[in-house]
């Protein structure tokens, strides 16, 4: 009875990962072989730089301040969220027992 067991499991699998390959880790490989060109878009062939996209985008302040932002907003609104949660969540409790 065992024997029959990992094909099966693996007959199940084998769609959903592919399906997950193709639409999921497929255009972030995609997205970073094109980040590693100077592709603009618009001509057919880009050419690969490597790793200057990066460095440049590293080395830019804007870049750094939009990653503040972004950790604040990371901080807060799930602070934000749990405190209107609870809020609401105390009103209810306080109106007593049900009417009806």
């Amino acid at each position: 009875m065992r024997h029959g067991r990992y094909p099966f499991i693996v007959g199940f699998l084998t769609v959903p990962v592919a399906i997950y390959v193709t639409f999921v880790i497929g255009p972030y490989a995609q997205a970073f072989y094109l980040a590693t060109t100077n592709w603009r878009g618009v001509s057919a062939n880009p050419k690969f730089i490597g790793l200057e996209n990066f460095e440049r985008l590293l080395s830019d302040d804007i870049f750094w301040k939009a990653v503040r932002h972004h950790g604040v907003l990371l901080l807060a609104m799930p602070l934000i969220t749990i405190a209107l949660a609870l809020f609401f969540a105390f009103m209810l409790n306080v109106g007593g027992g049900s009417r009806g």
